[in-house]
């Protein structure tokens, strides 16, 4: 419709809803999201202290809401929900090794500030604070073991690796699954076949091909690196060729 065809009341009737139809959108429009915070993050600052160089308190965050990390001499594993900058942690379950008495008493300063924690901020030098609404702050700085940087940025959906003898497994899926076995000696690449889920939430890829067999479980159940003691969110039993493996998985955001 022309402008010409109708009345100057018209017109102005015309004009101011198109003007609210133009506010409408743009209030509807969804805001970007905030920047991903999936990855190893290492505390370097608690409610205002330092953390010492030769503790380590550690948060993995999986896309999933899974949470596992260090909390400085025990191993611990949480949950957690994200909405914008609003997190929340579940109750943590943790080990119960023992420790000298400052590694514990920072230990349980730790898990009470994430349990507080109420929204998280990741900053442009990389670092993720996540605070309290009283104000207490932890400050993290990104650790994620390259491996499983470089996984992610050629796309791949799930890595597992385990010891004696050492075997990588990394799995794209609807693509193809490679399994580096034997400290890399030995080398298969699979077409990946739709996973399949067992009654008690096992995730299964069975892949065949002329020459090779692979089946890759993958639970969700943490599981300790056999070299740094690093927990994971996932344990992986594979079977190449008749031949079985175990370690630690993590699925990539």
């Amino acid at each position: 419709m022309h402008w010409s065809a109708v009345s100057p009341h018209d017109q102005g009737t015309w004009r101011r809803y198109a003007v609210a139809l133009a506010l409408f959108a743009a209030g509807c429009a969804s805001a970007p999201p905030p920047p991903s915070i999936v990855g190893l993050w290492r505390a370097q600052e608690i409610a205002g202290s330092p953390v010492p160089g030769d503790a380590r308190i550690t948060l993995s965050l999986y896309a999933d809401g899974r949470a596992v990390g260090r909390a400085g001499c025990n191993n611990y594993i949480t949950s957690y929900r994200q909405t914008g900058d609003a997190i929340s942690f579940a109750p943590a379950a943790s080990t119960r090794m023992a420790c000298a008495q400052d590694i514990m008493t920072l230990e349980q300063s730790y898990l009470d500030a994430l349990a507080a924690v109420t929204h998280a901020a990741r900053q442009a030098d990389d670092t993720l604070a996540l605070t309290s609404d009283a104000g207490a702050r932890i400050l993290f700085h990104r650790e994620e073991a390259a491996s499983l940087q470089d996984a992610r940025a050629r796309g791949i959906d799930f890595r597992a690796a385990g010891q004696e003898p050492a075997w990588i497994v990394e799995l794209k899926l609807g693509d193809h699954i490679t399994a580096m076995l034997d400290y890399g000696s030995t080398s298969v690449t699979l077409p990946t076949p739709r996973g399949e889920t067992a009654a008690d939430g096992t995730e299964i890829y069975d892949a065949t091909t002329d020459t090779d067999h692979l089946v890759l479980s993958i639970k969700s159940k943490i599981c300790l690196d056999a070299m740094s003691g690093e927990p994971h969110p996932s344990t992986v039993d594979l079977t190449v060729n008749d031949k079985a493996y175990r370690g630690c998985g993590d699925w990539l955001d």
